[in-house]
């Protein structure tokens, strides 16, 4: 994918949460926005927003798919206030962090 389409699906899932007004949302409601993006490229966006930019991280919660903002990611959209529960959600370590020498 190329690096302009890329960056357009990251600014709209970004978009999607400042329209919603929350830190955390379903999945669904996010693959179910728009139908202008391909499933895959939506993924590839969020990858990449969650393990190169660190702005979100994606977690499962009693059966349902979420995608929340990190305390960064809250920080870069603007949002003032973040539920207790939501700011609880750690983004999962860099896989440098994580690897065996």
């Amino acid at each position: 994918m190329d690096r302009r389409r890329l960056e357009e699906i990251e600014k709209y899932v970004l978009g999607f949460f400042q329209a919603a007004g929350h830190t955390r949302i379903l999945a669904s409601e996010l693959f179910g926005s728009t139908g202008a993006y391909a499933n895959a490229d939506m993924v590839r966006a969020l990858e990449a927003l969650e393990k190169t930019h660190r702005l979100l991280v994606r977690h499962t919660t009693e059966g349902n798919d979420y995608i929340s903002l990190t305390p960064h990611g809250v920080a870069e959209l603007g949002f003032e206030e973040v539920d207790p529960e939501e700011s609880s959600i750690m983004p999962h370590p860099p896989k440098s962090a994580t690897r065996n020498t």
